[in-house]
């Protein structure tokens, strides 16, 4: 596994339509990698163009939230989704989201539309990478390294549960999807878990960990052909900022706490990771999350815990770092002082950097 390198890269997934890859490098290092349903074309000349057409893809990442109306979760999606314009050149963007974007809660000028362009120079996510972002592939790659959570597994109906315990849809993101809870299911768990069941088919069911800390990694894959050394190439460590629930509220920049055995154990991940991806045909931006956790035999390091193959918020918090030296990306309350991506509203909806 290579450490991240400014350069100019193209990264390709394998299959019909053709899809193009575009890598453009940032202050910080960073390689954006984007998606377009366009025929492959040189990095370099595409990251001269303007203006940059981003599309913000609803693909699988719309549908997580039974408990939203379809209007919700466009509107919520298309909001965050606006976040993605970082990633792109500084300059004229054009930015394509699901439903309608107020730019006056955003914190530069976008050209936004509603809908799907004929061509993006990058995306958010890749609707084909659906199967390799599924928690079940995640659970088996653990299983095979000798590193998932003890009684983990994927069940397809209600059984007796022992102690705390948290079910996962398959697709899922920021902490949704989910039911939490202890010993037997109750009534109203029997009824989230029958609902999530003939929702998914199938849910992976963990034990609940008393966490430490939780972290992540960003990753690319690069394209079928490339140097042993650059399949996979990731930057260093992030935090989670997570509520007690395990729900997404942001990314901390700064080198989190783990012990050299944890780093150690947490890069064999994202090199098996992106090995895994690779063999799926998939090559672009990814990143897994981890976390320590305490038992009473002491502090443990779960590294394995999902696999992102898209453009996380780990990705966009370095890419405002690149341009505005920050170290914080949140989605709650903004901190004074910080600076505000997406103003909030009566709908709950907001992003500052910090």
């Amino acid at each position: 596994m290579g450490s991240r390198d400014a350069g100019n890269s193209s990264f390709l997934f394998d299959g019909d339509p053709p899809v193009t890859r575009i890598a453009m490098t940032t202050d910080a290092s960073v390689t954006d990698v984007g998606q377009a349903t366009c025929s492959p074309v040189q990095a370099n000349h595409l990251a001269t163009l303007h203006p940059w057409v981003s599309w913000c893809t609803p693909t699988w990442i719309a549908r997580r939230n039974g408990r939203e109306s379809h209007f919700d979760r466009t509107h919520r999606i298309s909001l965050l989704g606006a976040l993605v314009a970082v990633l792109a050149p500084e300059g004229d963007v054009d930015l394509y989201t699901p439903a309608p974007v107020d730019s006056a809660r955003l914190w530069q000028p976008l050209r936004l539309h509603a809908g799907v362009p004929h061509h993006a120079d990058l995306a958010w996510a890749d609707a084909r990478a659906r199967v390799v972002n599924d928690r079940r592939l995640a659970l088996e790659l653990a299983r095979e390294h000798g590193v998932a959570l003890p009684s983990a597994r994927v069940i397809t109906t209600i059984e007796t549960l022992d102690g705390p315990w948290v079910t996962k849809a398959p697709w899922t993101a920021a902490g949704r999807d989910r039911c939490h809870g202890t010993g037997a299911p109750n009534d109203e768990q029997r009824t989230r878990l029958g609902r999530l069941l003939e929702r998914f088919g199938s849910l992976v069911l963990e034990p609940w960990c008393d966490r430490i800390l939780d972290v992540g990694v960003c990753a690319t894959v690069g394209p079928a052909g490339s140097r042993a050394s650059d399949i996979v190439v990731a930057e260093p460590p992030h935090g989670l900022l997570t509520n007690a629930r395990g729900a997404f509220l942001g990314i901390d920049l700064a080198p989190p706490a783990l012990e050299p055995a944890e780093r150690d154990a947490l890069a064999t991940m994202v090199a098996a990771a992106g090995a895994m991806l690779a063999s799926h045909g998939y090559a672009g931006p990814f990143a897994i999350d981890a976390f320590a956790y305490r038992t009473a035999e002491g502090r443990r390091f779960h590294p394995l815990c999902e696999i992102n193959a898209r453009f996380s918020f780990g990705w966009i918090a370095r890419a405002f770092a690149a341009r505005f030296g920050t170290t914080k990306l949140g989605f709650g309350e903004p901190p004074t002082g910080a600076k505000i991506l997406i103003s909030p509203a009566a709908d709950g909806v907001t992003a500052w950097i910090a």
